[in-house]
C-alpha cells in the first residue's frame, strides 16, 4: 500500500489519542491471522498513543497449531465476557466485522474501529472509522505494512506471530498473496525465531484428529469436480476447515465443503484451488435463511446456529444440494472417496 495510505491509518489511529483501555476484538475461534494481528494492533496502539489493550475473543482456540501459536509465544488473551465491554473505552475489531454472525460482540454494540482485510460489507456500522483492504491477503499483513513504515523495533515473539500469520494465510503466499503480503513476508524474515516457529507449524495432533481424518475420508463423496464431506459432531469448531484443507488437495477436485456440528452450531468450509470458484460467493448462496456466511475466492467459511443433532443432516444435505445446484450437478451420480 503506497505511504499516503498509511499516513491516513496513522492519522485514524491518532484519533483515539486520550484513550486509556482499547478492548481488540477478533473473529470467534480465532486463526493465526486475527490473533496475530490483534496482538500488532495492540503493540502499535502502546507504541504510538500509549493505550494500554486487552484481547479478547469468542469460542476456543481448538486447533493444534493456533493453541501451539498462542503456548509458544505468550500471546496476551482474555476470552470474551460481556463486562469487557464496559471496563473499556474503545472497541476495536480486527480481521472481523460486526452483525456477520462470527464474533460474540453483542449487535448493540458498536465498534469505534475496523480493521479488516475481508471485503466490506454494507452492514458494517462504526463509530469513528474502518480500514478495509481486500487486497491484502492477511489482515496481519496490514498491520506489518504499518510497522514497516514507521520502523518500529518489534519484538522476536510478535515478528514470529505476523510472519506464520501471512505464511498460514496465503499458504506461502500462494493463494491470494499480493506483492504487499510478499515484502512484508520478506520484511519480518530476519526478525522470525525459527525454532517457535516450527513448533507451531508441527505441533502434537491430538488422537481425536485423526479419528475425524477418517471420518471424513470415509464419508467423502465427489460429484465430479466437487468433493463434499458432513461430518458429525467435531471436537472443536476449526475441524471442518482444518479438514477441508487436506481434502481439496485430492487430485481432479477442485471444490471441496465439510460441515460438522460443534455444541449446537453447524460450522461450514469450503475451499478450492480456482479462482473462477469465488467460493465466498457461493457460501453466501448456499446458506441463505439459515445462517451467515463469507470469505475471499479460493476460501469461505459459515456457521448455522441452533442446530439440533436430529435436524443437522438434514441441513447438511440442503447445503450439498445447493451447492451442487449451483454447478447443474444435482443429478451426478457420486462415487466414494474411499
Amino acid at each position: 500500500m503506497k505511504k499516503k495510505n498509511f499516513s491516513l491509518l496513522e492519522g485514524k489511529l491518532q484519533s483515539l489519542s486520550g484513550l486509556n483501555h482499547a478492548l481488540i476484538v477478533s473473529h470467534d475461534n480465532p486463526d493465526p491471522d486475527s490473533l496475530a494481528s490483534s496482538w500488532g494492533l495492540a503493540f502499535l496502539l502502546k507504541k504510538n498513543l500509549g493505550i494500554n489493550s486487552t484481547i479478547t475473543y469468542g469460542g476456543l482456540i481448538g486447533r493444534a497449531e493456533n493453541r501451539a501459536m498462542v503456548k509458544v509465544l505468550k500471546i496476551p488473551l482474555v476470552p470474551f465476557t460481556p463486562t469487557l465491554i464496559q471496563e473499556h473505552n474503545a472497541i476495536l475489531m480486527v480481521d472481523c466485522q460486526p452483525h456477520t454472525g462470527n464474533s460474540s460482540l453483542p449487535e448493540e454494540s458498536i465498534p469505534d474501529m475496523v480493521i479488516d482485510h475481508h471485503p466490506l460489507r454494507e452492514t458494517t456500522h462504526y463509530k469513528r472509522w474502518a480500514y478495509v483492504d481486500e487486497k491484502k491477503g492477511a489482515t496481519s499483513s496490514i498491520i506489518s505494512s504499518f510497522i514497516k513504515e514507521q520502523n518500529l523495533p518489534v519484538s522476536k515473539r510478535l515478528a514470529t506471530a505476523l510472519f506464520y500469520a501471512i505464511r498460514s494465510e496465503t499458504k506461502d503466499l500462494g493463494w491470494e498473496g499480493s506483492k504487499e503480503d510478499y515484502e512484508n513476508y520478506l520484511f519480518l524474515l530476519p526478525q522470525v525465531d525459527f525454532k517457535a516457529l516450527h513448533q507451531i507449524t508441527y505441533p502434537p495432533l491430538p488422537s481425536d484428529y485423526y479419528q475425524c481424518v477418517k471420518k471424513a475420508v470415509e464419508k467423502s463423496l465427489i460429484y465430479k469436480f466437487i468433493l463434499v464431506s458432513p461430518l458429525d459432531k467435531v471436537p472443536y469448531p476449526e475441524l471442518p476447515a482444518e479438514i477441508a484443507d487436506f481434502l481439496i488437495l485430492k487430485e481432479n477436485v477442485d471444490l471441496a465443503l465439510v460441515t460438522g456440528l460443534y455444541e449446537g452450531d453447524l460450522y461450514l468450509s469450503m475451499r478450492s484451488l480456482k479462482k473462477k470458484y469465488h467460493t465466498a460467493q457461493i457460501m453466501h448462496k448456499i446458506i441463505q435463511g439459515y445462517g451467515s456466511g463469507g470469505g475471499h475466492t479460493l476460501r469461505a467459511g459459515g456457521k448455522i446456529p441452533h442446530v439440533s443433532t436430529s435436524k443437522a443432516k438434514e441441513i447438511q444435505q440442503t447445503m450439498i444440494h445447493r451447492s451442487l445446484k449451483e454447478f447443474s450437478l444435482t443429478r451426478v451420480k457420486p462415487t466414494k472417496l474411499s
